[in-house]
């Protein structure tokens, strides 16, 4: 049996990121900045993948913005003959170095919304992202690009998922995206805060249901995206029984560290309500600290220590 070639190539060519958010699929133990690839060997990937019949390319990470060469990235993507596509929170997204990506070849840009509500929002991500974000979507518009806004859900958000969707339909974005987590990284660790009930689950495919009748003609797309995958869980995870539907809401969520980031965008420390995981390991890089797998002694839903917990030689206590 001959398999088909492949179609797209995700790379993740950092994971370095500015935000700090609270399902973050970064693994526990990170590549540092000198470990990453350079531009010439991913130069070369895209290359090999254009001959291969690969015909889009998609640059994730942690937060691509953070690399200096991320424009030659996209040129080297746009020589290979791949439609590029940048995926990103955005932070560190200048108006001039938008310019350069376009000029460079970027075919389109998919931008990650974690609430309609700013308040929310910023809690979610970890730092005060939204309103750049607003910004920003309105600044590619002006831009030969296609643009999908991507709405992460979970159990804390999907009360306000119409609301999140009126926000791309005010931003006229191209397509949006219904993305749940996937529970792998800190989204597992955050699991009974994250997994939604069967109820929501329900309700928020109705209401994508309708809003894909609504905006035919107005949005290019309105995907599901991985809110299917909530059935991919065991029933008994969604059973009331497992998850109460009358569960008080927990924002006392597992975050990593973030000591810094990289050269472009600033990072800022929005911290509210938000709790040190043991086991991290400061760099004093600037980049994002790496973190030790500790699930031995900190399954989901276990307490944690606050942020002014004892550190020994870089380490909480």
């Amino acid at each position: 049996m001959t398999l088909p070639g492949p179609l797209s190539l995700i790379a993740e060519v950092t994971h370095r990121c500015p935000l700090h958010c609270v399902y973050c699929s970064n693994p526990l133990e990170m590549q540092a900045r000198e470990r990453e690839l350079p531009t010439e060997t991913w130069a070369q990937v895209f290359t090999a993948a254009g001959e291969l019949g690969v015909m889009q390319l998609h640059l994730t990470g942690g937060e691509p913005l953070a690399r200096e060469d991320l424009t030659e990235l996209v040129s080297a993507g746009r020589k290979a003959g791949l439609y590029t596509n940048l995926i990103t929170s955005g932070i560190g997204l200048a108006a001039d170095r938008l310019q350069a990506l376009v000029q460079a070849g970027l075919d389109h840009i998919q931008l990650s919304f974690q609430d309609s509500q700013e308040d929310a929002a910023n809690e979610f991500a970890g730092t005060r992202a939204h309103a750049r974000k607003i910004a920003l979507a309105r600044l590619i518009k002006r831009h030969p690009v296609a643009f999908t806004m991507n709405l992460v859900v979970h159990r804390q958000n999907l009360e306000r998922l119409e609301a999140m969707i009126a926000l791309a339909e005010e931003l006229e974005t191209d397509r949006v995206e219904i993305a749940h987590v996937q529970y792998y990284g800190w989204a597992l660790r955050n699991l009974d805060s994250l997994l939604p009930t069967r109820e929501q689950w329900e309700r928020s495919l109705a209401i994508i249901t309708a809003a894909r009748e609504r905006l035919k003609g107005r949005i290019a797309a309105l995907d599901l995206g991985r809110v299917g995958g909530i059935s991919e869980i065991p029933r008994r995870r969604l059973d009331a029984r497992a998850v109460p539907q009358l569960r008080p809401a927990c924002t006392r969520f597992r975050r990593m560290p973030l000591p810094g980031f990289g050269a472009h965008g600033r990072c800022y420390r929005y911290r509210s309500r938000v709790h040190a995981c043991t086991g991290a390991r400061h760099s004093g890089s600037g980049d994002r600290s790496r973190q030790r797998d500790s699930r031995a002694t900190h399954a989901p839903g276990v307490g944690l220590p606050h942020r002014s917990a004892k550190r020994v030689n870089g380490r909480l206590l």
